[in-house]
């Protein structure tokens, strides 16, 4: 195993041409692109997905809301299950200048792939104007870059990220609809079942982590935001049904009470401390994440409601 990572690694020529343009980016580094980098790439972190998804499934458009979650989850998962099976190194810090510290493997990029291409790309697609299309590539490209100036991911991490979000972008689009129709069809019994054993099962199947851990810590987190979204997303349709417009301060006061709800609830969990066995770990996690998407897809949107800072949409 060991010899086919070292053949992986020449093949992809990570630690001849890859860490040559590395250190030739930061030929032009300074303090003032150091922070511009260190912001941008903040984009591709989870935090980033919380505050996006949120606000474009509270604000702009349901249907885009959900459907980007459920999107960048998988996305994320397919980068994390490459990750783990090919386990290829990120950029030596002895040889390289690293801004961030990452610790886990390096091919492909996430940050690239669904920070950049998915999230940006999505968007792209269902706004369709010419202008946001410029925005959306330009910011791809930028928080790919992001990590390679960095140092925290060779170029080919990143081409692959970029290369991967694209493959996955263009076949969700084609899918998605067929996939919501087949979802509407099923009954709510099979809704819950889906929602819960799929994303457990998807958990399961992810290889154990650098650390060696099994089940995977990011796929319990993946697991939890899945399933709490889908229990959400079917619970929200029969018992809240909000509508995202109204006048723009009403948008915001619903952005900012429903952010400071999931907020006190996805960085309250992290106070808690790792716990043993690393099953139990697992299972509070998923339990924690879980509730995280369920506040944000069905309990604070029925919070905008008896606040009055959303309607209810009319029935057809």
């Amino acid at each position: 195993a060991g010899r086919q990572v070292d053949k992986m690694e020449q093949f992809l020529g990570l630690q001849t041409w890859g860490t040559d343009l590395i250190l030739w980016v930061q030929q032009i580094s300074s303090s003032p692109l150091d922070a511009f980098f260190r912001a941008l790439t903040l984009l591709g972190n989870p935090e980033a997905y919380l505050i996006i998804l949120t606000l474009i499934y509270w604000c702009v458009n349901k249907r885009w809301g959900i459907r980007l979650l459920v999107l960048a989850m998988l996305s994320s998962w397919v980068n994390e299950a490459i990750k783990s099976l090919l386990r290829l190194p990120r950029p030596d810090p002895t040889r390289v200048r690293q801004l961030v510290t990452e610790t886990s493997f390096g091919f492909p990029s996430n940050h690239a792939q669904t920070g950049g291409v998915i999230i940006w790309g999505y968007l792209a697609a269902m706004v369709r104007r010419s202008w946001f299309t410029v925005i959306s590539v330009i910011m791809a490209l930028l928080i790919g870059l992001s990590r390679v100036y960095l140092g925290i991911h060779f170029p080919q991490d990143v081409i692959g990220g970029w290369l991967l979000g694209l493959v996955i972008l263009l076949i969700w689009l084609r899918f998605e609809d067929r996939l919501a129709s087949w979802w509407q069809r099923q009954s709510v019994r099979r809704q819950v079942g889906v929602a819960v054993l799929g994303p457990l099962a998807l958990m399961l199947l992810l290889p154990p982590d650098r650390a060696g851990h099994y089940p995977n810590e990011l796929g319990g987190t993946l697991a939890g935001i899945l399933i709490g979204a889908g229990l959400g997303s079917i619970l929200e349709p029969r018992t809240v049904r909000f509508s995202v417009e109204g006048v723009w301060w009403r948008r915001l006061l619903r952005y900012i009470v429903g952010i400071a709800l999931v907020g006190v609830i996805y960085f309250g969990g992290s106070l808690i401390p790792d716990l043993t066995p690393w099953a139990f770990d697992i299972a509070v996690r998923v339990l924690r994440y879980g509730l995280v998407g369920i506040v944000a897809i069905w309990l604070a949107p029925w919070l905008f409601v008896k606040l009055h800072l959303a309607e209810r949409e009319m029935q057809t």
